[in-house]
């Protein structure tokens, strides 16, 4: 089974996948290789942004739940008093 996802464990796999792709000489590395690991960093990219926002939209969802907890709370103590 999969570890939850983090925003640092996102951070983490993108460093990761950077300083391979960096470390790749194009000069020294067959074509087709090096395109591959290219198109698979836009993937990972294009897959990190979205596990960012969706992460990012899960937070929001919580603090907001927690909020509208609280402002129940509130009002229903306003109508005992």
């Amino acid at each position: 089974m999969a570890r939850n996802m983090t925003i640092d464990s996102l951070l983490r796999k993108i460093q990761s996948e950077i300083n391979k792709i960096w470390k790749l000489d194009p000069d020294k590395v067959d074509p087709i290789t090096y395109k591959q690991y290219l198109d698979k960093a836009r993937v990972m990219g294009y897959l990190c942004s979205v596990g960012g926002q969706l992460l990012e939209k899960h937070d929001l969802e919580k603090r907001l739940d927690r909020i509208e907890q609280e402002l129940e709370k509130l009002d229903e103590s306003r109508r005992v008093a």
